[in-house]
This record gives structure tokens, sequence and C-alpha cells, in this order.
């Protein structure tokens, strides 16, 4: 079963960061705001919500933005 978000154009972005780790706060690499949380494929300070923003906003179609999903999926990889 996959824990998949959504691909659906026009619906929100929703990344399954169950497995993120965290760690002291630092400034996240989106929006420069602090946070504990680290992007469990990237290991860098990031907002979870900056980075489902991030996608919503910068995803060129439906199929980049399925990539870009997979991609910020932990175990997903770049489909």
């Amino acid at each position: 079963m996959s824990h998949a978000t959504s691909t659906t154009p026009g619906s929100p972005v929703v990344l399954d960061w169950r497995h993120a780790q965290i760690g002291p706060a630092q400034p996240c690499v989106l929006c420069e705001g602090l946070t504990c949380c680290r992007s469990p494929v990237k290991d860098v300070p990031c907002h979870k919500a900056c980075a489902e923003a991030w996608i919503t906003v910068h995803a060129a179609s439906p199929a980049h933005r399925a990539r870009l999903i997979a991609a910020h999926t932990p175990g997903k990889g770049v489909a």
C-alpha cells in the first residue's frame, strides 16, 4: 500500500514525512524560519509545509508534480 501523496492537479500536496528526523533548531532552507524538522530525503532543515508549498508552486505539469512528490517521499525514489 502506497502512502503516496496526491498527484491530482489542483489538489494540495501532502508529503509522507512520518519518518522525518528532528534536530536542533536551524533555518528552513526554503523560508529561513527556525525549524527542528529535517527533510527525510535530503536531511536538511525544512518545514514540511514549505516543501509541500514549493512543489505546488514549482511543478510544471502533473507528471513533474508526481516526480517531485516521489523524489521527496522516503522510499519512493524518482519516478
